[in-house]
């Protein structure tokens, strides 16, 4: 499962290359019942089904990621449905590590009822020209992950930051 969280943000930080997107543009708002979350993304975005190895398929029932990659930015949900139960702590810090961040700027533990949850920062992550900030939560078998990568120098802070609590757990 950390193989598969690891997969998962290496791609949100390999893709920081695809054609820009306008973060100031029209915010939407993706709903998904089933998987018990919404969230606002400053553009389009699809669910993508995240491919697992057979070894991986024994512990994840499903995979998906929501992903914007803007040029100068990426905001991503990541998320699986596990047979059994989340190693939250190990989650959260393989997929903040997959970043590449230098420095871990803040670690704080977020209180919301029957979640458990957790945000990260970081700073000079990537390949240095980025900065972090991203959102774990676990709840039953489900892990989630809300990510920002946004370029420290000229970055759009308080976009990322709408995106980031702009995700909310939902009843399933």
């Amino acid at each position: 499962m950390v193989a598969l969280k690891h997969r998962l943000l290496l791609t949100v930080a390999v893709l920081l290359i695809a054609s820009p997107v306008d973060a100031q543009g029209r915010w939407k708002k993706y709903s998904n019942p089933t998987d018990g979350f919404e969230v606002e993304f400053p553009g389009e975005v699809q669910p993508t089904p995240t491919q697992l190895d057979p070894e991986t398929q024994k512990k994840v029932v499903r995979a998906m990621q929501y992903m914007l990659d803007g040029g100068d930015f990426v905001y991503a949900v990541a998320y699986s449905l596990n047979r059994q139960g989340v190693n939250f702590e190990e989650g959260a810090k393989s997929s903040f590590a997959a970043l590449r961040c230098k420095t871990t700027t803040s670690d704080t533990p977020l209180n919301i009822a029957g979640v458990r949850g957790r945000e990260l920062r970081g700073t000079d992550c990537h390949d240095g020209t980025m900065r972090a900030e991203s959102r774990y939560f676990t709840t039953a078998n489900w892990f989630y992950q809300v990510i920002t990568l946004f370029k420290k120098q000229g970055g759009n802070e308080a976009e990322a930051r709408r995106f980031l609590r702009s995700f909310k757990l939902t009843a399933r």
